[in-house]
């Protein structure tokens, strides 16, 4: 049980550290905009699905996403319009990261968004059964037993990540300077409307095929 735990926490924590993904790029706006409890409650949501995929994949379920494609697509078309959403709200937004304090900071809602964009995101699933393919190839995780303690370690991992990666930003927030604050505040929210259009993409291609 230890030693999934600590499989879990080490693949999930390195697997952070690639500053890709919708999750991350928000993670970044919110850190540098200096809220860290929003962060973190976005991290956590998107830690608590992505490890629910882990745990499928662990038990063996890999099978749903190519017996059932267009409920893929369905969650992937999903997943894209909230992140269409979210980035457009953060272009749109004419108060700054600096004005904001942490009682404006809605920790309900930054957990279910986290929730939300990895739950609606299936092909972690495929993604954690390669990982655990290769986990269990070299004998580090074995068993049913093992899976609570694999699970628990992806939700930690993400978290232990971005908690560094926060506490960077905000020891070193005062050397960027306001206007550079802006751009990137403006240039994430695009980002972001990019990968969402490109998730919506890639979701209608299996739906035209199907056609």
């Amino acid at each position: 049980m230890i030693l999934a735990f600590i499989t879990g926490l080490l693949m999930s924590f390195m697997g952070s550290m690639i500053p890709t993904g919708p999750i991350a790029l928000i993670v970044l706006k919110r850190g540098l905009g200096r809220q860290k409890l929003s962060a973190l409650c976005l991290v956590s949501g998107a830690a608590l699905a992505e490890a629910g995929y882990a745990l499928l994949a662990y038990l063996g379920i890999d099978f749903a996403l190519s017996r059932y494609p267009l409920q893929a697509s369905i969650l992937r078309m999903l997943a894209g319009a909230i992140l269409i959403g979210f980035a457009v709200i953060c272009l749109f937004d004419g108060h700054t990261s600096q004005k904001r304090t942490i009682s404006h900071d809605y920790t309900g809602t930054n957990f279910l968004l986290g929730l939300s964009i990895a739950g609606l995101n299936p092909t972690l699933l495929v993604t954690w059964t390669g990982a655990v393919a290769a986990a269990r190839a070299t004998g580090l995780i074995s068993g049913i037993h093992a899976a609570p303690g694999f699970a628990l370690g992806v939700i930690v991992g993400p978290i232990l990540w971005f908690w560094i990666l926060l506490k960077i930003l905000t020891l070193h927030a005062e050397f960027i300077s306001p206007k550079t604050l802006r751009i990137i505040e403006k240039v994430l929210p695009i980002a972001l409307l990019v990968l969402g259009g490109i998730i919506l993409a890639q979701a209608f291609i299996p739906l035209m095929n199907h056609r």
